[in-house]
């Protein structure tokens, strides 16, 4: 098959036919996220949701680190008051909160996906989905080539070029004599 012929055959192809491989990644990958997220969880133990909220909470005196890997007092007694609140019922974001309002909102080394910082969680997804759709874009662009379509003077300099003979004269293009280094009209 030529490459003309290649060309033309993509052009009439069904949408199902282009578009069904995009739509098939895009099921595989929402299945994928679906299962991932909402498969089932034992419920995590006390001790679990300690460390997991003090993971989240910054210590107040050390520098950068969290509440879970610090050793310094205020960190150790951040912790127990994590369990004791644990202990109590209350919500891990209840617990957060608690120390927020404490504080500050600096002391959370997660921002909460709320107001403005809920940008923080949006920002990336969404930069994400631009870059794959201009991919597809620039893909689709690349994929598609222009259909160009040989005209009678093509064939006749071809079948002249073929048969051994010379070009047939063309008032278009000027015949450059002494044009050994093939710079054209530029000397």
């Amino acid at each position: 098959m030529s490459a003309v012929d290649d060309r033309t055959h993509r052009s009439t192809q069904s949408p199902l036919r282009v578009w069904g491989p995009w739509v098939l990644l895009v099921v595989v990958i929402v299945a994928v996220l679906s299962v991932a997220t909402f498969t089932s969880r034992s419920a995590p133990t006390a001790a679990d949701r300690v460390n997991n909220i003090s993971v989240t909470i910054k210590c107040p005196v050390c520098a950068g680190e969290s509440v879970a890997v610090s050793n310094a007092p205020a960190s150790l007694e951040i912790r127990k008051e994590i369990a004791e609140q644990v202990q109590q019922g209350q919500t891990d974001e209840q617990i957060r909160s608690y120390y927020a309002a404490k504080y500050g909102e600096a002391i959370l080394l997660t921002p909460s996906a709320s107001g403005i910082n809920a940008l923080v969680w949006i920002l990336p997804v969404v930069a994400l989905a631009l870059a794959m759709a201009g991919l597809a874009i620039a893909f689709r662009r690349w994929s598609v080539a222009p259909t160009e379509r040989a005209t009678d003077a093509d064939r006749a300099l071809v079948a002249a070029a073929l048969a051994g003979g010379t070009a047939p004269e063309s008032d278009a293009e000027p015949e450059l004599i002494d044009d050994e280094h093939g710079e054209g009209a530029s000397r």
